[in-house]
């Protein structure tokens, strides 16, 4: 690649991604109540694609649940509106990685629990004729510009085949063919498997609209500040508590639902925790934590973790990690499209052990995102010091001159020119005779990624020596969420409600031969939700073991 000198280059402002321009109206200044509702029985902070997954499962699991969806901006302002745009399962990169550290099952678990997310999205979208950019003949084209590279990958799907994972549409494409179908004249082979582009807004955007429809109370605009467990005791008179919150003498009747079940509405002073928010407190029975990149600020373990190894990071679980997008229009006689050879619609690469990745969106743009190795700090953030405002509002000066150079120049779409900048232009003739004609950018942006310490996605009940603790997160996906996300949070709601009480026994109640197994409860209560959900891996759960050895690595810094 040619190198340029980026004097003269500067920071310009991050833009919205295409899937928030203009953002879609129903996740806009979004809220079901006007006031902050005083109880909740799962109260989940983050509406992200993680939050809102949980709250759509669990709500079409028990549509009795009082859900409230807290969000600090809009929905999908956060990681989720500002990604790549695609949906690339990974069946075998992690192959070796996984086997040597948790053993063979938990390898081919990886795989099969990637391909029934895949699946499983695809589905509802099909279904439910959701209108959000996919392609169900995509295909993802991992290229390798190294032969390093290739023979690793080669190797980890060998193994992966071999161990009994689920290759069967992966294909492999060596050097000539894949120049030929690429026209990328540098690469040394492809692997090529099943992908789409998405438009996570648009996805997100009719999860919502299903889960409202389910009964969910969606707060935007609403930062949770403080989570703590809850201390209000109960009073016989009915007097206000220091929260301002009544406690009534009889807060422990019945409330009618679904027109006949009753539930027991338990008292003011029974709620566990108390979620303080910049609207006032709610209190909640259960908490989910799905705030993603941002997960140590609000998490108690990870105070406790901190004082306990006395480290000078406020990153322990999960480090905030900067990653860099453009949109790149075709113009004139320049390519169009991803694939020289009509037999293969490729909708998705990666390159660079996916330090680099690409898609082609409907409308014919394509979107480019990656190169935070060349940025400051390889993209990584001090959660202490950097919010969100600040870091999503900047494009990495360095970090934009490679994708621009890296688009035009190493993929072979315009040879020796760079897509012109629309930072601050460097002022010399030479450069701006590189200038392509060819493409230009008409949009760049910035997202905040979580990037978990051990590289596994966080998912599970956070571990408390505190009897009763019901608090949950599903965070970390280390840029790799859109594949893994929807499922994972269909086991986390399964294992919130193993957990529940109202939905155990109305789970009981439905199955009963005294009514049946059906009636009101059939619809309270829909079992057949959790049919076909794969195993999640085991790695991914926030164990006491995990967080042991994730202390124990903070204490050699």
């Amino acid at each position: 690649m040619r190198s340029v000198s980026s004097s003269g280059i500067h920071p310009s402002a991050s833009r919205p991604s295409p899937w928030l321009d203009p953002p879609p109206a129903m996740l806009a200044n979004m809220r079901t109540t006007p006031s902050l509702p005083e109880t909740a029985d799962l109260v989940i902070v983050g509406a992200g694609f993680s939050g809102v997954s949980v709250a759509y499962h669990a709500l079409k699991a028990y549509p009795g649940m009082r859900i409230v969806l807290l969000e600090a901006g809009d929905v999908c302002n956060g990681a989720t509106g500002r990604n790549g745009g695609h949906l690339r399962p990974d069946y075998y990169t992690y192959t070796t990685d996984v086997l040597s550290k948790f053993g063979p099952e938990e390898a081919v678990r990886h795989n099969k629990f990637e391909r029934r997310n895949f699946e499983a999205l695809m589905e509802l979208i099909e279904q439910d004729g959701v209108e959000c950019e996919t392609d169900k003949d995509g295909e993802a084209w991992q290229v390798f510009l190294s032969p390093v590279e290739f023979r690793q990958a080669l190797n980890n799907l060998a193994v992966m085949r071999d161990l009994g994972g689920d290759v069967h549409d992966v294909r492999v494409y060596m050097r000539e063919e894949a120049r030929r179908i690429t026209g990328i004249q540098g690469c040394f082979g492809a692997i090529a498997s099943p992908a789409t582009p998405i438009s996570p807004t648009k996805l997100v955007s009719h999860l919502v609209e299903r889960s409202l429809a389910n009964g969910l109370n969606l707060q935007t605009n609403v930062r949770a500040t403080k989570i703590s467990r809850n201390v209000l005791t109960g009073s016989s008179s009915g007097s206000e508590s220091a929260y301002g919150i009544h406690a009534d003498s009889d807060s422990d009747g019945f409330e009618e639902i679904d027109g006949s079940t009753l539930r027991i509405a338990p008292k003011r002073s029974s709620f566990l925790y108390k979620v303080q928010t910049t609207r006032g407190a709610i209190l909640a029975n259960k908490v989910v934590h799905a705030t993603n990149a941002y997960l140590d600020s609000l998490l108690s373990i990870s105070s406790d973790i901190i004082s306990t190894t006395k480290s000078s990071s406020t990153n322990v679980l999960v480090t905030p990690t900067r990653g860099h997008v453009i949109e790149i229009e075709p113009l004139g006689e320049g390519r169009k499209s991803l694939s020289l050879d009509p037999n293969h619609k490729i909708t998705n690469m990666s390159f660079n052990y996916g330090g680099e990745y690409l898609v082609q969106r409907p409308n014919g743009n394509f979107v480019l995102g990656g190169g935070r190795r060349y940025g400051r700090g390889q993209g990584y953030e001090e959660l202490s010091s950097t919010a969100a405002s600040s870091a999503e509002e900047e494009i990495d000066a360095a970090v934009d001159l490679h994708l621009r150079a890296f688009f035009t120049q190493t993929l072979c779409f315009d040879n020796a020119r760079f897509l012109k900048p629309t930072l601050s232009p460097i002022q010399t003739a030479e450069t701006n005779a590189t200038y392509s004609e060819t493409f230009r950018v008409v949009n760049q942006w910035t997202g905040i990624m979580g990037f978990s310490t051990d590289s596994f996605p966080i998912v599970g009940k956070v571990p408390s020596f505190v009897e009763q603790s019901q608090e949950y997160c599903i965070a970390g996906f280390t840029g790799h969420g859109m594949p893994r996300i929807f499922l994972a949070a269909k086991q986390l709601v399964r294992q919130i409600l193993a957990e529940d009480p109202d939905f155990q026994f109305d789970l009981e109640y439905s199955q009963s031969t005294d009514h049946g197994g059906g009636g009101v409860t059939e619809s309270f209560m829909q079992r057949e939700a959790w049919d076909g959900c794969e195993e999640m891996p085991e790695c991914f759960g926030i164990t006491e073991e995990r967080l042991s050895e994730i202390i124990t690595a903070l204490r050699q810094f």
